[in-house]
């Protein structure tokens, strides 16, 4: 059955959507721009990678902390402030002349960022119930597609036609001026009539549940009974492999092209566009595998890992490189949603979502900080072709651990069925 947004509810979600999207431009530009900034400024890949990795681990120590300040204040104030910090960081990025100014300050990009995802899912968890908060999340993660198109579309033409400072500074007005409209777009709590009947008949069903104190699952269970730390694991496996490919499939690309910039530019937006069918195929299996997110997410890296075999530089062209690395990308994009939420979500029963959701979060980062430091160090010492099957062999292992995860998750739904 179809369910329809208020014009409320639609305001609220476009302002999120476009929030989180230009969050991405400012974030994911560097990728598209990274083999200029290197070649500029006489960098060696780990140098270059080491970017990416000061901004993984800010962020990633954000999750931790940003999930209870913004209970205190305003989503909406927080939004501005996380896309108007991020955008200053972009545009001193773009101006800055020194190494270890400009690591500052992605780093310092990092943390902003990092502000921007929880308000999100509290605006999203006040303003929309029961089917519609599963429609308007389904359709918030197009975010991740949108979002990459547009970063490597513009940054990447920047820094080929006008220099790679111009693939910062305009990405920072962009976000900054988000910032701005989301300040006048959103609102912390909808008004009497402006969610549906339904909608406002479920909020007051679950005030009244308020009262009767859930069971809360020990941590000591929660992380030994429910297969949780092999969910970790997972997602640290799965934050490498996934942000290796975004961070380094512009530079991948224009080394098997003999250092075609603008044409390398052209076939890099075949990944975010790839992108969004492994979203669309994840949502395929879910379904098919009985809405278990875990069995899901094993068999999308399974196929990662087998596509990460067929990796091989002196071998392919430019445009099949693209093609396959664009697949390897779409599996690991579609495990997103399984990670971040249906799983998070089956802990809802025992009281935990809200911690597990942080968690993945913050381990899926510490994953991607390898991806840019350790990937580069790699490439540096060994070549790419050691990158793939290092790539390879770690989605073989997160596809390992989610299918080993699932016992836990089993007796986990038996848990929620007699809570």
């Amino acid at each position: 059955m179809n369910v329809k947004f208020t014009a409320a509810q639609r305001r609220i979600f476009i302002a999120c959507f476009l929030s989180y999207a230009c969050a991405y431009i400012g974030r994911l530009n560097l990728s598209a721009a990274l083999n200029s900034v290197i070649g500029d400024m006489n960098l060696t890949d780990a140098q270059g990678g080491l970017f990416q990795t000061v901004f993984a681990l800010t962020y990633a120590a954000g999750q931790l902390v940003n999930g209870s300040i913004v209970d205190k204040i305003s989503a909406r104030v927080y939004i501005f402030l996380g896309l108007a910090l991020s955008g200053v960081c972009n545009l001193l990025f773009g101006l800055a002349s020194s190494y270890w100014m400009m690591t500052a300050l992605w780093a310092l990009n990092g943390a902003a960022q990092s502000m921007l995802w929880t308000p999100i899912v509290k605006l999203m968890a006040v303003w929309f119930k029961g089917r519609r908060r599963g429609r308007a999340s389904f359709g918030l993660s197009m975010t991740l597609v949108l979002g990459n198109l547009s970063a490597w579309a513009l940054s990447g033409c920047m820094a080929s036609l006008v220099g790679w400072r111009f693939s910062f500074i305009i990405p920072a007005a962009i976000t900054a001026a988000m910032g701005v409209g989301a300040l006048f777009m959103l609102s912390d709590a909808p008004k009497s009539g402006e969610l549906p009947l339904d909608d406002e008949a479920e909020e007051n069903v679950r005030a009244s549940e308020n009262g009767e104190k859930k069971a809360v699952m020990p941590l000591k269970e929660m992380f030994l009974g429910t297969g949780f730390i092999a969910v970790l694991a997972c997602c640290v496996c799965n934050g490498f492999v996934r942000d290796g490919i975004i961070t380094w499939a512009p530079t991948i690309i224009v080394h098997s092209g003999g250092g075609q910039a603008v044409n390398s530019t052209l076939l890099s937006l075949i990944i975010p566009m790839l992108n969004l069918a492994g979203v669309l195929m994840a949502q395929r299996f879910y379904h098919i595998f009985g809405d278990n997110a875990r069995r899901c997410a094993g068999c999308l890296m399974a196929i990662c890992a087998g596509l990460a075999l067929l990796l091989r530089p002196a071998s392919l062209t430019m445009a099949t490189c693209a093609l396959t690395l664009g697949l390897c990308c779409a599996a690991t994009y579609g495990i997103n949603p399984m990670l971040t939420t249906l799983i998070p979500m089956e802990y809802e029963p025992v009281g935990r979502v809200g911690l597990t959701a942080g968690l993945v979060d913050c381990f899926i980062y510490l994953g991607s900080s390898l991806a840019g430091v350790l990937t580069g160090a790699i490439s540096d010492a060994a070549g790419w072709t050691v990158v793939f099957l290092l790539w390879m062999a770690v989605a073989a292992c997160s596809a390992a651990l989610a299918f080993y995860s699932m016992r836990g998750g089993k007796r986990l739904r038996g848990e929620g069925s007699r809570a």
